[in-house]
């Protein structure tokens, strides 16, 4: 997450809190990477993501870093352990719980709300359309904004030329 920051912004990311120590560890990005990226974010989630997916996509949420796009997350935010039961049954047993600094909660068994919930498999589509938007109003080229609107009308119409890659040579 600390790449998703300014240098210098340090934040205060989630806790995770254990019960039988009673201990709380702290999470926090860390001034320590050199290569930072801050621009805008978008995270794609769907009903698969799980626990630490969904940190990141909650960590990315409450910091208001990023759009989140697709659906609910599965609903996993608590550390816990599997222990045995009687005749070969187990049991996933929470032993502490994640709490996030700023909703002093976390999404557990409700999952991480999308900003822009669509069927997982439109996110990408939803999420590059909500880009363009965002270039198109940005822009005050009049030839870079008809060019982002005519990517954006072949986005929305599913009509985008397939990426061509060239090696760099």
């Amino acid at each position: 997450m600390s790449h998703f920051f300014a240098p210098g912004d340090e934040r205060h990311l989630n806790d995770l809190y254990y019960r039988k120590t009673d201990y709380t560890l702290q999470y926090w990005t860390t001034a320590a990477v050199p290569t930072r990226y801050l621009k805008p974010v978008y995270v794609l989630t769907s009903a698969r993501t799980f626990s630490g997916g969904e940190e990141c996509a909650y960590d990315f949420q409450t910091q208001k870093r990023a759009t989140v796009v697709g659906e609910t997350t599965g609903g996993g935010a608590n550390p816990g352990d599997v222990h045995p039961l009687a005749q070969g049954f187990a049991a996933f047993i929470p032993e502490g719980r994640a709490i996030n600094p700023i909703t002093r909660t976390n999404w557990e068994h409700v999952g991480v709300k999308p900003d822009l919930a669509v069927p997982a498999a439109d996110a990408q589509k939803v999420a590059h359309a909500a880009i363009l938007r965002e270039l198109i109003k940005a822009s005050s080229n009049p030839d870079e904004q008809a060019f982002l609107q005519d990517t954006l009308t072949k986005v929305e119409a599913d009509n985008l030329d397939a990426p061509v890659y060239v090696p760099q040579g």
